[in-house]
């Protein structure tokens, strides 16, 4: 019997890798000719699964399902708008401050990064010529982050013409998801027919949690910064606090990255005030606080199991093969994968052990 399961279990994960890659495959290929319009996609994905829970409640308390679809996109736009017609102006008053402060902010780094090797050097007794080569980084990312915000100006109206896509999308995915969704799952042969629905649905229940989870962690810790950098008196508060909270969906490295801008600001501030360095630390800190020990056991805890050093290998490779939005989606997409894997080798070695072979 040892060996007959032995033999069943490496047939099983032969066939499953085989499946398994079959998928991958057809992903792949298919964010391949959808790359063009998948940013639109995605969020119109994104705002089905916020907004589905709503848009069922409506219809549950007797209302049509297309005129209750069109009450949830109608709120969505009205306060969109108003929050866009309040933050979008001091954000872009905001983003050109940061471009004007560049220079200095690179000028005081200097200073800090010649101060800072130079103790170093006498302490180890070893010469260290490390701020040549760091400020010749720091001039080019200098360079690179005034044409980036030069960049991001320019493409605003193109991303607003592409963002315009989003609510037709998003109608169509809410009135008409379920139904396509039932047609595709019709196409399944019998024999997969129940294993596909089981997958569906655990990837679908998993997804939607970890993405109502992520907006609400994001815009808590947005929030939470931007009160914090206001009331030390941080240049940007607005702008920062909101780089903060959408960097916090980069597990580990977003943080880090976040406490480095926020330096980065306060070093560049006139007068110098060194209490801003501890106090912006601090209030990114507190906001992880609050994060970890309230929005993620409430909200995050049951939506993705995986461990630490799957999620950053998978942050990795898929920032470095899709770039930033790979990184965004890399846990997601690991989640999914490994409910789809576990699945499909659970059936076939289910079958395997009931075979009469």
């Amino acid at each position: 019997m040892p060996t007959t399961a032995y033999i069943s279990s490496s047939s099983a994960y032969i066939q499953t890798f085989k499946i398994f890659a079959g998928i991958v495959a057809v992903c792949l290929a298919s964010v391949y000719l959808l790359s063009s319009i998948l940013i639109p996609i995605i969020i119109s994905f994104t705002l089905y699964a916020l907004f589905e829970p709503a848009t069922l409640y409506l219809v549950r308390h007797k209302l049509n399902h297309s005129l209750s679809i069109l009450i949830v996109l109608l709120l969505m736009l009205f306060f969109g708008f108003i929050a866009v017609g309040f933050a979008l102006p001091q954000l872009f008053d905001q983003v050109s401050l940061l471009q004007a402060k560049l220079p200095q902010i690179i000028l005081q780094l200097e200073r800090l990064l010649t101060d800072y090797s130079g103790e170093l050097s006498s302490l180890i007794g070893v010469d260290l010529d490390v701020s040549e080569v760091i400020i010749s980084l720091l001039s080019q990312s200098s360079s690179f982050g005034q044409s980036l915000l030069l960049s991001l100006s320019d493409k605003v109206l193109g991303f607003t013409m592409t963002s315009l896509l989003v609510p037709f999308l998003t109608y169509y995915l809410l009135k008409d998801f379920k139904s396509v969704r039932n047609s595709m799952m019709n196409w399944l042969p019998n024999s997969s027919f129940e294993l596909g629905w089981l997958i569906y649905h655990r990837v679908s229940r998993q997804l939607q949690l970890y993405t109502r989870g992520v907006m609400i962690q994001s815009g808590v810790m947005a929030l939470v910064c931007m009160i914090g950098f206001s009331l030390i008196g941080m240049d940007i508060p607005i702008l920062l606090g909101s780089i903060t909270g959408i960097l916090n969906l980069v597990p580990y490295v977003g943080p880090v990255i976040s406490i480095i801008l926020s330096l980065l600001v306060a070093s560049a501030m006139t007068p110098f005030d060194p209490s801003l360095l501890y106090l912006g630390v601090l209030v990114i800190i507190a906001a992880q606080a609050v994060d970890n020990l309230v929005v993620i056991p409430a909200v995050i805890a049951n939506a993705v199991n995986l461990h630490p050093v799957m999620v950053i290998l998978g942050i990795i490779i898929f920032g470095s093969v899709f770039g930033t939005l790979g990184v965004i989606l890399a846990i997601p997409a690991i989640a999914t994968a490994k409910i789809i894997y576990l699945n499909i080798y659970a059936d076939i070695l289910n079958a395997s052990q009931k075979s009469p072979g």
